[in-house]
């Protein structure tokens, strides 16, 4: 016969137990955690636009919120970019999801096969204003305050960023989520050695190196954002080759500013603003031709002037700078844009 205090210890125990499990959703096997650290298979951080929310996406099972990313570590916070540990974990804001997208061929521009023998994921979403305060404790976004009725201004693009800001921004998070920074800058991948980003054109930074190798984030090669941008298609946009306003922000639907991610269709996989919003900064170095030779993981060449940016932009009057192939060779360290931001990449 059990004593008052051994009856109580029983419930309790059970009581634990019974919460233990509506933790985990009910069923212990909902609780999988997949082998690179993600939790949960096909998690999405919704639809921000207020409509259906599905990924169509064929690229590998739906989108996953990088905010339950562990990590080799797991524990660095916004404030610690170092890689040691500390007491307040990284929460990433609900706009930073990659989106997985799977190897394979295509026609690039209008005349170049290319392979992409690597899965890669994909940011569901050009890097929201939120997301780059968080990591780098400033929002240089000439569009920082009135938003468009019924819009959450932390959710619209940054803007007013070149490519090494985009650079230093893709190291830092990568750090937070305890991945191997991608970008190295005479040698090191500490951006706190790197010193003050450069407005303007320069050498030594146009320098930084990539490491292709590595899992942190990066920005997308050219290569890989028209493959993610065309998710399939072989049309003028990817959606369609007679342009429909339901696709992007130009000149012809915007007011005149940028406006929050994903309030426009997505493509085929998942992906939204790839046209329109803002102009995104990818890796390659500019070339006036492609060409029309077969590549296999092209990188761009080693060197140049000018860095390509994708997808038009807000402020274009003519949707043709919207298409799918376009594209367009900038000073990298042109930073007084406010028509210019970036997506993030990562491997696989």
């Amino acid at each position: 016969m059990f004593s008052n205090k051994g009856f109580i210890s029983c419930i309790f125990a059970v009581l634990v137990f019974a919460v233990g499990i509506a933790a985990c959703g009910g069923d212990p096997e909902d609780a999988s955690i997949s082998s690179n650290g993600y939790h949960g298979g096909s998690s999405s951080a919704g639809n921000l636009s207020g409509g259906s929310g599905s990924d169509s996406s064929d690229a590998s099972g739906g989108s996953i919120s990088a905010s339950s990313i562990s990590g080799a570590g797991g524990n660095s916070s916004a404030g610690n970019l170092s890689g040691g540990s500390s007491s307040t974990p990284w929460v990433a804001p609900e706009s930073h999801v990659m989106v997985p997208v799977v190897a394979g061929t295509f026609t690039m521009g209008s005349s170049r096969p290319v392979t992409l023998t690597k899965a890669f994921y994909m940011g569901k979403y050009q890097v929201t204003q939120e997301l780059y305060q968080l990591v780098m404790a400033t929002n240089p976004s000439q569009f920082a305050d009135s938003p468009a009725e019924n819009e959450v201004q932390e959710k619209r693009p940054v803007e007013t960023v070149n490519s090494y800001s985009a650079i230093v921004f893709c190291n830092r998070l990568s750090i937070l989520e305890g991945l191997t920074p991608v970008y190295a800058k005479g040698g090191s991948t500490d951006t706190a050695t790197w010193g003050e980003v450069p407005d303007g054109r320069n050498a030594e930074w146009s320098g930084i190196t990539a490491n292709w190798d590595a899992n942190g984030y990066r920005l997308p090669t050219e290569a890989e954002w028209e493959y993610a941008c065309r998710a399939g298609t072989t049309t003028t946009y990817n959606l369609g080759d007679t342009w429909d306003d339901d696709w992007g922000w130009y000149n012809g639907n915007s007011d005149g500013k940028t406006h929050e991610v994903g309030k426009k269709a997505p493509n085929e996989w998942g992906l939204y603003d790839m046209h329109g919003n803002v102009w995104e900064w990818v890796w390659d170095w500019y070339v006036a031709s492609l060409g029309s030779s077969a590549v296999t993981d092209p990188t761009g060449p080693a060197s140049g002037t000018e860095r390509i940016s994708r997808g038009g932009s807000w402020d274009r009057s003519n949707t043709n700078d919207l298409r799918s192939a376009n594209r367009s060779g900038v000073n990298p360290g042109f930073k007084d844009d406010d028509a210019r931001g970036f997506r993030l990449a990562r491997n696989n």
